[in-house]
Parts: structure tokens; sequence; C-alpha cells
């Protein structure tokens, strides 16, 4: 008779529990009620039959689970292990072979694989729970009909079955999405500094993003697939496909790593950045627990949200998740993550002109420029959006600065005018013209636009009233009012009538002031001597 001692699988952790009746011809399986294994069905083929005792099969025959011939075929006709099949007629002389390898759980994985594709229709269902079947080698196959998204099924093993425990261990990749605040957060939470869930930025900026892909446990794949499949909303641009970079990398951020990107397909369609590998096995260096991370940019257009919803974009990955086929990512051998997100937030500067002894009066036609905290931008602004920073031309030969007509702002009959797609930030508004009838103002006016956002690893709910929380605005340290479903930071400006002269003393002004005073002295003078002159008359 021949002896064959069970194999140990590389994705299942099996515990063998003998049996305590040695001459017992059936034996108890069962399945472990770990939370990892609710939903998933496994089905027992019985590849030898036999008796056991102490974990060793005697009286080994053919099983009912499996198609000797085709599977005896398959054993002789394997490329790696085939040679070691080659003089076998029975499922003796197969089992004597593998009882001679037990510690080989290459060999085991490749059995254990053609053993699946080779299996009949008969086999034994498990529930969780105790499962009583005959003894035998067993092929165990997790037959879980659909796994859930970020499963996968566990691989198929061999096992003299005695009395055993199963518990599984399953490996499956994970995604995340992160974008750069280049402002108000510089944290670096493993992700590189400022990488995160939430950012704001202009219209019209280029924002990064990285895509960060867990390399699972893939031993028991021929090949593996694995795909990121990013969608990005309508008011993000997507990048052009030569653009977008792919690193190997031993942590979650960029720097310094292995650039991979020829290994991987990308294509843009659309909204949708998709970044494929058939087989990233075949990565010089690849290894389980290692990170694939996707670069990129995306330029916040015009056509972006304000304020809430704001501009959320999502990823998901697509990868092989059945250990016991080719990898090769059919339809039905392919699952998927969860989706993560990134969102990105703009806002609107609304600036109402109003008389300054009367604000219920607006002010029309007033002339307004807006720089960047440095003051030396101005900003360029297309129906009525932001669109980018022009340099500020040098003044003319009379001292004035020829502003760029798309740059100039002039309010309304209602005294408003607007610049959609601001970032969080400080901003500078200079009146360049005045309303008929009205002083010009003397200095900038500094506009603080604050917004509350949840920056950090923690934005997990995907809701945008949970990511962007408050919206305050001032003029000149003066508060304004901000909304945040609508985007608005809301300020108003004050005009005071009249005609203001110079009190700086320049030579002109002196000269001015002085004669005008001659002039008044001269003319009392004049009119005192007159009265005089008439009383004489008289």
């Amino acid at each position: 008779m021949k002896h064959m001692k069970k194999l140990t699988s590389l994705l299942l952790m099996l515990i063998m529990i003998m049996s305590l009746a040695t001459t017992a011809f059936a034996a108890t399986v069962t399945v472990s009620s770990d939370a990892i294994l609710q939903g998933h069905t496994f089905t027992a083929y019985q590849v030898f039959s036999g008796r056991e005792e102490n974990g060793v099969l005697s009286d080994v025959q053919w099983g009912s689970g499996i198609d000797s011939t085709t599977f005896l075929a398959a054993l002789k006709a394997d490329t790696a292990y085939g040679n070691l099949f080659n003089t076998c007629t029975s499922a003796a002389e197969v089992a004597a072979v593998l009882s001679t390898n037990t510690s080989n759980t290459a060999l085991a994985n490749q059995v254990a694989k053609l053993a699946e594709k080779n299996k009949t229709g008969t086999g034994t269902a498990l529930t969780v729970g105790q499962n009583t079947i005959a003894d035998g080698y067993y092929l165990i196959v997790d037959t879980t009909g659909n796994v859930g998204a970020g499963g996968a099924y566990n691989a198929a093993l061999l096992q003299v079955v005695g009395n055993i425990n199963i518990t599984a261990k399953t490996d499956a990749p994970s995604v995340e999405k992160k974008v750069l605040e280049n402002v108000k957060y510089k944290a670096n939470d493993g992700y590189g500094a400022g990488y995160n869930d939430v950012a704001d930025y202009n219209m019209g900026d280029a924002v990064p993003f990285h895509l960060i892909g867990l390399v699972p446990d893939m031993s028991r794949y021929d090949t593996y697939k694995y795909i990121f499949h990013d969608t990005l909303s309508a008011g993000l641009t997507p990048p052009a496909a030569a653009s977008v970079k792919v690193y190997l990398s031993a942590d979650k951020a960029v720097g310094g790593d292995t650039d991979v990107t020829s290994n991987f397909n990308v294509t843009v369609a659309g909204q949708e950045i998709t970044v494929s590998s058939d087989d990233i096995k075949v990565i010089s260096g690849i290894a389980q627990n290692m990170y694939i991370i996707v670069e990129f940019t995306a330029v916040l257009n015009q056509s972006a949200v304000v304020g809430l919803d704001g501009n959320p974009n999502e990823v998901y990955l697509e990868y092989s998740n059945r250990p016991d086929q080719s990898g090769s990512g059919d339809t039905n051998n392919t699952g998927k993550t969860p989706e993560d997100k990134a969102i990105v937030f703009t806002y609107k500067l609304d600036v109402t002109k109003v008389d300054g002894q009367n604000t219920a009066t607006k002010l029309k036609d007033a002339e307004f420029v807006l720089l960047n905290s440095g003051k030396t931008k101005v900003a360029k602004i297309t129906n009525g959006k932001f669109d980018g920073w022009l340099n500020i031309p040098a003044a003319g030969a009379d001292g004035k600065i020829p502003w760029p007509t798309s740059s100039i702002l002039t309010s309304g009959t209602d005294g408003l005018f607007s610049v959609t797609g601001l970032d969080d930030g400080t901003y500078y508004l200079r009146e360049i013209k005045a309303p008929a009838g009205y002083n010009m103002l003397t200095a900038d006016i500094k506009v603080i636009i604050t917004a509350t956002t949840s920056n950090g690893q923690t934005w997990t709910d995907f809701l945008a009233s949970s990511a962007l929380t408050g919206l305050a605005v001032t003029a000149d340290n003066v508060a304004g009012t901000g909304n945040i479903n609508t985007g608005i930071a809301a300020i108003t400006i004050a005009n005071n009538a009249g005609s203001i002269l110079p009190t700086t003393g320049a030579t002109g002004t002196t000269i001015f002031y002085v004669l005008g005073s001659v002039l008044l002295v001269a003319a009392i003078v004049l009119l005192v001597t007159k009265k005089r002159m008439r009383r004489f008359d008289k």
C-alpha cells in the first residue's frame, strides 16, 4: 500500500486534528466562522479514496471527484513537474510521488491547479461549521458565486482528510487616491507632504494626484492582472496619457522610486484614466506589500463646481482573484476593490461697490484688478472666471499701468462684480477707475478667503459636506459673508463722493494754496477800500 501525507497550501492554513478512533472511515471538516469567510462557500472533491490513520492515507484509489484520465494526462504534460509522473499509471503511484515531495509547496500548488481543472461535478458542499465526509485526499475549492468588492477566492488545496479545521487566508490588493493640498496642509502622513483626501485650487491650476495600489501575495498565480480605473469629474481635465507615470515603491510616497511606467498601458478616454498591466509579476523587484503608485495632474477647468458639491473623483482597482486560474484577467477571474475618492474645491468672490454714505446706493462702472498675494501678478478673467495669472505690465511714461483688458473687473448697475474659481488664500483688489463723481481708493484692499476643509486621511464617508465645512472672507480685516453651498465669499467696498485735494506739500500744491490765499486777501482789501471811498464820496 502506498502512503501519502498532507500537502500544505500557501493560501489556506489547515490545521490537522487527528481522529480519536483509528478505525474511522469518516472525518469531520470544520469551516471557520471567521468574518473573512462570511459569504464564501466551499466544495470538497475527492481525488483519492482510502483509509486515513494519523494523517496517512492507505488503500489509495481514484476518488469520485476527479476525472482520473484527464488529470493523469495533465500531470504528465506539465512542463515543470511532468517528469515526476511520467511512469505513473494509477492513483497509488501518483500518491507515491506526492508522498515523497511533501515539502515542495510549488509542486502542491501546481497539482492543486491541475486537479481543479480536471475535477468532476461530484463534490460535497461544505458550510460554515462541521461537515462529515469520507476519508480521502481532497481538493477543496472556493466555489463562491461572486466575492464581494475587495475580496478574493481562496486557493484550492489538496488535503488528506481526517478531522480538519479550515481557516481561510485570502489576500487581495487595495487602492487609495490622494490629492496634493499645496498651501494649507503640509503634513506628511506617509503619503508625501501635502497628499491627502481634500484640496482647493484656482481654476486653471494643474492638480497633482496619486493612485496607490497595494501589491498582494501573488505566489499562487501564474500571472497577475492589475488595472487602475480612475474617473475624474467634469471639472477636471484629464492628462495626456504620455504624461502619466507609474512607480514601484516600498511605501506610499513617491520619491526616488523605480519608474515602471513601461510595464503598464495607459489610456485616457473621456474622463476615465486606465492604467493596466496584464501581469505585474514580471516587474523586476516587485514583492508582496510593496506599492504601485500612479502619478498625474489634472487641470481644474471652468466647468468646475463652485462650493458644494465640489469636484470629487474616484478610483477602483481591478485584479486577478482566482488563484487556481491563469490570472489572465478574464471577466470571471477578476475582482474589484471598493472605490476610494478625493475631492477638490474652488470658490467665488463677490464684490459689491456702494456709496460710503449710503450703502443702499450701488455704484456702477467702478473698475478693479485682482492681484496675487505678492502683488506680482494680475488675474486674467474669462467670462467672469479666473483664467490664470499674468505679469503686471510696466508703467508707461505717464506713470500709469496699461492693465490688460482681460484683467479689468467692472461693477454693474447693481454694484456687483465677481471672480469665480478662486483658491482659499490671500488676494488684493486694486481700484483703477472710480465711479463718476466718486474718489478713487488710494490703497489696495486685502482680501482673505478662508475655507475650512477636512484635510488629512480621514475623509471616509465621501460626503462633500463633511469635506468642506466652512467658508469665510475678510476685506481689510472687515468680515464679509461666506456660503459653503454656493461657494460665494461676499464683501462690500465703499467709495465716497467729492474731490480729494492732495495734502503732501508738493511745490505745485503749495503755490496753488499761497496764490489762492493772496488773491483772497487782495479781494478783501479791495472790498474794504471801496467801502471807505463810498463814505468819503458821501
